[in-house]
Formats: structure tokens, sequence, C-alpha cells
């Protein structure tokens, strides 16, 4: 749909029936002033009627969005054919700063996580000492897989990328893309982990939804949202899948194990990535 008064006709009946809708430019529309609190509730009656609007809803804050792109017919379809196929180095290409450390100034990290657990001493049989902080990630994994009875609280765990805990900014439109597709959605948004590369980040966002039936709700230029409609599995699913978000959400602060274990207990992704 191309016209304001479609699509304020195709939201009659719906909790966006009130709001004005209105053109973005760039064959982007706009419903304007949406309570902050209320992004999912909003975002999911637009994502109801996608059938019709042919527009995938995106929530974003007025005061930090600027201008949408042009998007062409024929950079769309340039676009599809450079994703189709693209590589995992190119798609989650991350960067960790990883220097061995001494063993024993991960006891206490390990202490605090696992209490009474003895991972000290089963870290100075498992891995040489000086460690990489990769290696302990991977073997803190691998130690938990073994056994789940030492698992941290879940709302400890759960507190940087719970539903819960996602941003709201002072002020919100809803944008409908002209794209019925949830990843190229991607093409008329700004995201700054994606600066570099932007096309990777479509491609991650059509593998996720493939694979994990993960649609982009919120993209507030340093974070994204996500609702999730198939969690992994504990396990190796869980780990690569955090890997992946990671090389994503490079300000998320959580380790690639504790990311891990949230993924397989909730239906809703949050990324971080900033200056």
């Amino acid at each position: 749909m191309n016209s304001t008064d479609e699509v304020s006709r195709t939201l009659r009946g719906t909790v966006l029936e009130a709001f004005p809708v209105r053109d973005g430019h760039s064959g982007v529309l706009i419903i304007e002033g949406i309570d902050p609190a209320r992004v999912l509730e909003y975002w999911r009656a637009a994502r109801q009627v996608l059938s019709t609007t042919g527009r995938w809803p995106v929530a974003i804050a007025p005061e930090w969005h600027g201008d949408f792109p042009v998007v062409s017919p024929d950079q769309l379809a340039e676009l599809e054919a450079e994703v189709r196929g693209m590589d995992d180095t190119r798609m989650f290409s991350r960067w960790i700063n990883d220097l061995p450390k001494a063993q024993e100034s991960w006891h206490p990290y390990l202490e605090s996580c696992f209490p009474g657990a003895g991972l000290p001493v089963a870290m100075a049989a498992d891995l040489p000492d000086p460690v990489l902080d990769s290696d302990v990630d991977r073997w803190v994994h691998e130690r938990v897989m073994t056994d789940l009875s030492p698992l941290p609280p879940a709302d400890q765990l759960q507190s940087d990328i719970r539903r819960q805990d996602w941003f709201q900014p002072d002020s919100v439109d809803l944008a409908l893309l002209p794209t019925s597709s949830p990843w190229l959605a991607g093409a008329w948004l700004s995201y700054f982990g994606a600066e570099s590369d932007p096309t990777a980040l479509i491609a991650a966002l059509q593998r996720w939804n493939i694979r994990w039936d993960a649609e982009l709700v919120a993209s507030w230029g340093t974070m994204l949202q996500f609702v999730v409609g198939s969690r992994p599995q504990h396990g190796e699913a869980t780990w690569e899948l955090a890997g992946q978000l990671l090389a994503w959400a490079g300000s998320l602060q959580m380790s690639q194990w504790q990311l891990a274990l949230v993924l397989a207990r909730i239906d809703t992704w949050f990324l971080h990535d900033r200056p």
C-alpha cells in the first residue's frame, strides 16, 4: 500500500486505528506517536496486517532517525543477490582482544558465577596456565552442558537481553517500510554496529529469520530488538547463535557462554553496539 488513507482504513479495529499515518518520504509511511511502553503491542498490530499493507513495521525513535534512504527495486535485487550465499566469515566477523591471563585471575569470576562448584580446581586440570579468554568461555560452556546443576539464576543471566529490559526512548514512531521482508527491511535502517558493512547485517537478518524465525521489531540506532519464533536448544546451537549475535552486539557485555544459556530461555533478542 502506498496511500496513507489505505493504511489508515486497514488499521481500523486495531489498537493503531486512532494514530495518524503520514508520508515519511523515500516510500516509507509513518504511524506517529505510539506509546514507548507498548512498542511490542503496537508492532504486533501492524505485523498482523502485513499481508494487506505489504509493509514491514519497525519502531524507530524520531529524534535519532534521519531521512530514510531511497532504495530502488534494482538496488533491492542487487542486495538479494549479494546476500545469497554470503559466507559466515563476513557475516559474523568478530574482533576479540584475547591475551593469555593467569588462571588465578579467573577464580573470583568463576566462584561468583558458580559458588561451591569447584570450577577453579577443574580449570587447573583442563586448561593451560596462562589461558586465553576464549578458551575459558568455551570451557565454561562445555562444563555447564555436561552438568546443568550449577547454572546461575535465570534473572541474573537474562538481565541484559530479556524483554523486560528492552530500551524505551522518550518518543516512538512506527515506520512502515516498503517491503514485506523482515530482513530486507534493514535496507532502510541504520545500526551503528553495521556501519562498515550494512549488507552483512542484512544477510545475518535473513539467516536468523530462516533459522530462528527472528523478526525485527525496533531499531534505535545503536540497538536492535527482535521477537523470535523458535528457541535453540541448549548445546552447540545456542553456542553458535550466541557467537553470531555477539558479532553484532559488541556492547552487550555478556560472555558467549552466558548468552548461549539465555537464548534457550527467551523469545526476544536485544542487540547493542555503540561507539
